[in-house]
């Protein structure tokens, strides 16, 4: 019989001729009708119940994470920002020629920006802070070049 289809009928008909035959309990039908109905009923009645709560939890989710995303992408760009202004001042201004009162203003931002990460704030405290950070970065950039233009 091999590479050749098999014939269902005459597999399963020796097969089912070997089951018992019998006269099923007359409740069966009814039974089986009565557990369907519960099992759906059960559904019907948690259906909504469990959206509701996946809908729920979904939202959470959303309200969780969505606030806190553009705060922090802010507070990293803030950060980049003044790592490169800060390269760029040190490029310009030699270390003897820096002076002094900027020099103040910047160490007084840094000192403020480093309590507010001992004390764990949040992202939109610190932002301000770097914000105050570049904008001082670019006010000692702008007076290195000034002086750099009249030394000439």
């Amino acid at each position: 019989m091999r590479g050749q289809p098999l014939n269902n009928d005459a597999v399963v008909h020796p097969v089912l001729a070997e089951l018992p035959v019998f006269t099923p309990d007359p409740d069966l039908w009814p039974r089986i009708a009565a557990a369907h109905a519960k099992a759906q009923a059960w559904r019907r009645t948690w259906r909504w119940p469990a959206a509701a709560t996946a809908a729920a939890a979904v939202i959470a989710a959303i309200l969780i994470a969505v606030p806190h995303a553009p705060a922090d992408r802010g507070l990293a760009e803030g950060q980049r920002e003044s790592q490169t202004l800060e390269r760029e001042w040190q490029s310009i201004a030699p270390t003897a020629a820096r002076p002094a009162a900027d020099l103040a203003r910047l160490h007084v931002i840094d000192s403020a920006l480093q309590a507010a990460y001992d004390r764990g704030a949040r992202p939109d405290e610190l932002q301000p802070l770097w914000k105050q950070r570049n904008e001082a970065l670019r006010g000692l950039i702008l007076s290195a070049r000034a002086e750099a233009v009249t030394r000439i």
